[in-house]
């Protein structure tokens, strides 16, 4: 929607110029002038929809393991998350400043610039994941995690010539003296979480084009660390696509 209105500023001013050099318009070039803000408002409710079903969200009978649903990822619509029919906390993603959103909007085509993440506990509490890029065109991202207003784990993305060779997308979450490791194969494909090469965790999308997304531990071991295993997986979705 951000670059559809830019696109049209842009135009008009173009066309202003012309007008005022030239002394005349093209009428055509009018009419595909105004297909930008036509397109512009169909974008915003297609975007309003998909954040009505984010914030809306409720569990169905049949889910038995942790869920969530992640359509719109751009702005700061609350989304939900649930322990099988259970509320556990209310996420959405934040913007340090204002102009950072319209930046991502505009410019960033994948949306991963400037990506925070903060998640309300239904028992209270707050845990966010903020970002510390030191600059934009560096391939990996790197967040320090944040509870309650304490830095207790570190969080960075794995890109590499390597990984991008096998079509890996990878994430390394460093919390305690665990170091949590998040990988997929592509869209559709499901995510292992892992703890010295042992699945500890998988999760994956309930359908490709779906929204919905599953996440359950398999190893009850980890059992104290599930939430900060759900919570990176969410922010592997926002980085990935998945």
């Amino acid at each position: 929607m951000g670059k559809l209105l830019f696109l049209f500023i842009l135009g008009t001013i173009g066309m202003t110029l012309r007008f005022l050099i030239v002394g005349e318009f093209e009428w055509n070039q009018v009419f595909i002038l105004f297909i930008f803000p036509i397109g512009a408002f169909v974008v915003w409710f297609i975007h309003r929809w998909m954040v009505s079903r984010d914030v809306n969200y409720i569990p169905s009978n049949t889910d038995e393991t942790w869920n969530t649903h992640m359509g719109e990822r751009y702005s700061t619509g609350v989304k939900q998350l649930y322990k099988r029919k259970k509320k556990v906390a209310v996420y959405r993603r934040f913007y340090q400043h204002r102009w950072q959103h319209w930046v991502n909007e505009v410019v960033e085509g994948d949306g991963n610039w400037y990506m925070n993440l903060s998640f309300e506990l239904a028992v209270g509490g707050k845990v966010e994941f903020v970002e510390k890029r030191s600059s934009l065109f560096k391939n990996n991202t790197n967040w320090i995690m944040v509870r309650d207003g304490e830095p207790v784990g570190k969080v960075k993305t794995e890109f590499s010539m390597k990984n991008a060779a096998k079509l890996k997308e990878a994430l390394t979450v460093e919390i305690e003296d665990k170091v949590i490791y998040y990988q997929s194969f592509g869209i559709g494909s499901a995510t292992d979480v892992l703890i010295d090469d042992h699945v500890i965790a998988k999760g994956i999308r309930s359908e490709v084009l779906r929204s919905k997304y599953h996440f359950e531990l398999v190893d009850d071991d980890y059992t104290k660390l599930e939430e900060i295993l759900v919570m990176g997986f969410i922010l592997f979705n926002y980085v990935h696509k998945q």
